[in-house]
């Protein structure tokens, strides 16, 4: 009798093990996913920073300008795509969208506008 109540008491072990390692494992995965995240979000506010500091009459010049976090396109984790437009009389929006370039995923977007005065 002793035999088969170990078993039954290993068997119960090994699923309760099992059903922690397989939420270990997607936690493991959801920690990732929010690091890439943050790490996009920072990536994008030094985009964002390095525009704010360029003159209202150049910024048009950007549009549609691909942006890496790396010094090329094959080195990077991050693009940042631009969208820069006229909205109105002396107003211009600009627009960043920041793509994970390992799984594709857009991670984090941001409008903003800016005035010529």
């Amino acid at each position: 009798m002793t035999l088969i109540e170990v078993t039954i008491a290993l068997a119960v072990v090994a699923t309760v093990l099992l059903a922690s390692a397989g939420s270990f494992s997607q936690s493991i995965t959801a920690v990732k996913n929010a690091r890439r995240t943050s790490e996009a979000g920072a990536f994008l506010q030094t985009v964002m920073e390095d525009l704010s500091a360029q003159p209202y009459t150049n910024l048009l010049s950007f549009n549609g300008n691909r942006i890496y976090d790396g010094a090329a396109a094959s080195s990077s984790n991050y693009s940042a795509d631009l969208t820069v437009f006229t909205s109105s009389v002396d107003l211009i929006q600009v627009q960043a969208v920041v793509t994970d370039l390992q799984s594709g995923r857009e991670l984090c977007r941001i409008a903003t506008l800016r005035s010529n005065r």
